[in-house]
């Protein structure tokens, strides 16, 4: 562990890891993938670590993995297509835009679909019933807190991933 001694010196430092010129590469792969977030609630229970666990140990591979705090803008741009579609639109946005939320690249064969079985159904509850094993079952706790997003469809795997790991990163 290092802490700097003065303002000064963690100025320096700070520039030195990060500063002008330091291209930060993210390591998303952007092809045969789909998005997970790790929604805000997870933090405040200190589930953050016990999902990634679980998602490994099933077998798919993390390839790219990013903190966000999303402003309420971008959360409404990435949840745009929900927009009068969820009754829980609105509560869902604040959520999302009340705390730190992770971004995860999800790589294996088959893999919005595979992860999608994996993740489980969209109702915490409906998943404790029907689906008892899956990520929503264990970490969610209603509609709005259902632990995480996932890609719905296969050709949005993709296209999702870039928001993040490509798109919000340029800016």
């Amino acid at each position: 562990m290092h802490g700097s001694d003065s303002p000064t010196s963690a100025a320096r430092e700070i520039d030195f890891f990060f500063g002008a010129g330091k291209n930060m590469k993210t390591t998303a792969v952007l092809n045969n993938n789909t998005l997970c977030i790790l929604k805000p609630h997870l933090f405040k229970s200190n589930m953050v670590g016990k999902v990634i666990d679980e998602i490994i140990a099933a077998g798919f591979e993390i390839s790219a993995l990013e903190m966000f705090n999303l402003s309420r803008p971008m959360i409404e741009e990435f949840y745009d297509v929900y927009k009068g579609v969820l009754p829980e639109y609105v509560p869902l946005i604040e959520h999302m835009s009340n705390g730190p939320t992770i971004m995860l690249e999800v790589r294996q064969e088959n893999v919005v679909t595979a992860f999608r079985e994996f993740v489980g159904p969209y109702d915490p509850e409906i998943a404790k019933y029907l689906r008892p094993n899956t990520l929503r079952s264990k970490f969610g706790i209603d509609r709005v807190k259902n632990a995480v997003h996932c890609t719905d469809l296969p050709e949005d795997g993709g296209l999702e991933c870039q928001y993040f790991f490509d798109i919000l990163q340029a800016q």
